[in-house]
């Protein structure tokens, strides 16, 4: 097998800031529950 010579074109980097994507899925899962629960509320009182 040949190896591989010559510079590498392109490195990427991911840095994934853990407290950033906690904080998404807390205000995510708190804004769904309220969602939820409204329409909820709304087809009990509609129906």
């Amino acid at each position: 097998m040949a190896e591989k010579q010559g510079q590498e074109l392109a490195s990427v980097s991911v840095y994934l800031n853990t407290g950033v994507v906690a904080a998404i899925f807390g205000v995510g899962f708190i804004a769904a529950t309220l969602i939820f629960g409204g329409i909820t509320l709304l087809s009990k009182a509609l129906f």
